[in-house]
């Protein structure tokens, strides 16, 4: 090797603080490449049988199954190889140079001997090792909790913050399914705030939005724990509401109907109260979700025909 690439292999992580020059004559098996920007260092399914110092340039490493994302990238001084060195496993990585990059790629055979010639070598080898499993750990929390986020942005309505439609399918189901099986009552309600486009044409769509977020709010605060609420779309909420016959939702429903008619919507000096109408339909029998949302619509067209800010019973 020239005295250049010599001096950049000395400060490989791989001989940190150790005499270089002890186990300098160990590295005359040890091949220099060249790679070209997007050429292919280890591939997925292919053996691996060297640990690959980079000497200059950058790699890009990419998980297999997700070549088309940039997992880590590694520069001068570092190594890649080690796990499936270790292991004796294919690589679970691809990687490519993503600039020119030089390689020192040293043999498995001279690996184990340098590990045995050297505790520095051996607890940097380690050092490696576990920096690459901790880092590949952080990975995964980070795209675990990415999967979460993106499954509460798909479920949850951005603007009140209570679930939507897309949750509301499976959820009511498989509770649905529960009371029917134990023959026990529930009750689908449907609310919808009365006039609310004359509220966005009177004062836009901002006050709109706080009057949908303000009566959210407050119909989830009114609610049981076990209670299930959605934003059904615009104006409108559904809820269910297990465990519970005719009577008991007649009176669920008149006090939340009650408590939006109490509730002051403020922005800035406006202050005003909006109020909404309530259909429901009480059943034990384990029925299709949109039969039961046709009735209790038609029991909420029914409250609006008959003045609004009212409950109005399907049948």
């Amino acid at each position: 090797m020239n005295a250049t690439d010599r001096a950049l292999i000395e400060q490989n992580q791989l001989f940190r603080d150790m005499d270089f020059t002890s186990v300098e004559y160990m590295l005359e098996r040890c091949s220099e490449r060249d790679l070209a920007a997007g050429e292919s260092l280890l591939q997925p399914d292919v053996p691996n049988h060297h640990l690959h110092l980079i000497v200059a340039g950058r790699l890009s490493v990419r998980l297999a199954g997700q070549e088309s994302m940039e997992h880590a990238t590694l520069g001068a001084g570092e190594c890649v190889g080690e796990i499936s060195l270790v292991d004796g496993k294919p690589p679970s990585a691809l990687v490519v140079a993503s600039e020119p990059a030089r390689i020192l790629s040293i043999p498995h055979d001279t690996v184990w001997s340098l590990v045995n010639h050297s505790h520095e070598i051996a607890r940097n080898l380690l050092g490696i090792v576990a920096g690459r499993m901790r880092n590949d750990n952080r990975a995964l929390i980070t795209s675990n909790d990415s999967r979460k986020q993106f499954e509460h942005q798909a479920y949850v309505d951005a603007l009140t913050g209570v679930h939507n439609r897309h949750w509301m399918a499976d959820a009511f189901a498989r509770t649905m399914h529960r009371c029917a099986l134990n023959r026990r009552p529930f009750t689908l309600m449907m609310a919808d705030i009365d006039h609310f486009k004359r509220v966005n044409d009177t004062h836009g769509h901002l006050v709109g939005d706080i009057t949908l977020k303000t009566v959210a709010r407050t119909i989830t605060e009114k609610l049981r724990p076990s209670d299930l609420f959605v934003r059904y779309g615009g104006e409108e909420f559904v809820m269910l509401l297990p465990d519970t016959d005719k009577f008991n939702a007649l009176m669920v429903a008149e006090r939340l109907r009650k408590a939006i008619e109490d509730t002051t919507i403020n922005h800035g000096d406006l202050s005003f109260q909006v109020t909404i109408s309530v259909g429901i339909t009480p059943t034990q029998n384990e029925e299709k979700l949109d039969g039961l949302i046709g009735e209790a619509d038609q029991a909420l067209y029914r409250a609006k025909e008959l003045g609004r800010n009212r409950v109005a019973i399907f049948g």
